[in-house]
């Protein structure tokens, strides 16, 4: 075999090897978080984020996104390590993968943080969004405001 056919079939290999794996992966998933919001509406979809204290509400660890069924959403995150998490996430009625403001800055969609976390003037804090995650399944839910 010429090393150009030995290349094509290594790659041929990691590449039925990867889809086996990542499909492993997602019918038995490790180390999940699953957050559950509820919304107003049905139309839309709910964008969440999974963050840590240093990239809160800039940079998620991990996205989600989420179609809404009965006035609920699921975000699932999966393959995360133990560490302190908090989640953001919005009802982005209009699916134009932003929150939508008003002239002044306040939210015009539906948004939520884990642990209910809610500021009166400003996005919530991490500190009020924070739990712990140890590993396994965990189960949070958040009702939009």
């Amino acid at each position: 075999m010429s090393s150009r056919a030995l290349d094509r079939t290594l790659l041929l290999a990691a590449i039925v090897f990867g889809r086996a794996s990542a499909e492993a992966e997602e019918s038995n998933p490790t180390n999940v978080i699953r957050f559950k919001t509820y919304v107003r509406s049905n139309q839309g979809v709910v964008r969440c984020g999974i963050f840590t204290e240093k990239g809160w509400l800039k940079n998620p660890v991990q996205p989600a996104l989420a179609a809404i069924h009965g006035k609920v959403a699921l975000c699932i995150f999966s393959g995360l390590p133990s560490g302190v998490y908090g989640i953001s996430a919005f009802h982005d009625e209009n699916k134009n993968g932003k929150l939508d403001t008003n002239f002044i800055g306040y939210p015009t969609e539906e948004y939520c943080a884990s642990r209910n976390a809610r500021n009166a003037f400003s996005a919530p804090s991490f500190s009020d969004a924070k739990f712990k995650f140890t590993g396994g399944t965990l189960e949070l839910e958040a009702r939009m405001k």
